[in-house]
């Protein structure tokens, strides 16, 4: 089943100017999006800055809590070291999901949009039996930790594999029936203007160049708005679900070790100067 997507209009742009270190050129990186997403996430700055200083739950932002289409998934697993299946189902959330993982970010969304689509799919009845599921994910520090935290996966068990073929996006695959479904982002949903940024500042990190505190705000403000896209558009219109007629589980991963990329700016400069305690995200 190929599920087909709406394109997002993009008539808001911003463009950031920056010049590049020890160089007399001016580069120039613009990004668009939807205008009316645009002007939500600046509208909402001020309250978000307020939000990220209140006591222990500032991570998650209010439009988040808000979101149309976002909801719990009701999962089973065992009742102890040696116990049998839940009788009762538990809920678990994706501000669950994001005080595990550290943060509320773009790709932790979209993990969570994709799982949960695939999960859908393999149980229908809405209740996922975390102790029945295997996924094939890519290495990147929000897929490999929303694939083993939503799903039950583990890497030291054999159930998670790291296989960056699968680009922005899972194989899931019910172990008791052999069902499995590959999920993937709609092309042209995330904006090619702010994974471009993205890399950009990737590049400068990685060349240990400095990088302005106005492209890091930029790029959030780029992947916070595609965030609220997302969690406000029906899934079926964002995801592309693909079932996998007699599928075989990879027996080991083909990206097992990559670096950690999400504290390569952990102790860059603010534009917003902030109290010590909330320095770091």
């Amino acid at each position: 089943m190929i599920v087909q997507t709406k394109e997002l209009s993009r008539d808001g742009e911003v463009t950031l100017s920056r010049r590049a270190q020890g160089q007399g050129i001016l580069r120039r990186v613009t990004v668009s999006f939807a205008l009316s997403i645009f002007a939500a996430a600046l509208g909402s700055a001020q309250a978000s800055h307020a939000q990220k200083q209140s006591g222990g739950e500032g991570f998650y932002p209010a439009w988040a809590a808000q979101a149309r289409y976002l909801q719990p998934l009701m999962v089973v697993d065992t009742d102890s070291a040696l116990g049998r299946r839940n009788l009762q189902p538990k809920s678990i959330t994706l501000k669950d999901m994001a005080r595990m993982h550290g943060h509320l970010c773009d790709g932790l969304v979209t993990s969570w949009v994709q799982l949960s689509v695939a999960l859908h799919e393999l149980f229908p009845d809405g209740v996922v039996d975390r102790t029945d599921v295997r996924v094939v994910s890519r290495n990147c520090p929000c897929c490999v930790d929303a694939g083993a935290w939503m799903t039950g996966a583990r890497i030291n068990q054999g159930t998670l594999m790291l296989d960056n073929s699968v680009g922005v996006g899972f194989i899931v695959q019910r172990i008791s029936t052999g069902q499995a479904v590959q999920v993937s982002q709609r092309p042209g949903f995330y904006l090619a203007a702010v994974a471009e940024l993205e890399q950009s500042i990737r590049n400068l990190c990685a060349r240990g160049e400095a990088v302005a505190p106005e492209e890091i705000d930029l790029f959030e403000q780029g992947a916070d708005a595609y965030s609220r896209k997302l969690l406000n558009t029906p899934p079926e219109q964002a995801v592309v679900v693909e079932l996998l007629a007699d599928y075989h589980f990879p027996g080991r991963s083909q990206n097992p070790i990559a670096p950690r990329s999400d504290t390569i700016n952990r102790d860059a400069p603010r534009t917003v100067p902030q109290p010590a305690a909330t320095q770091q995200r």
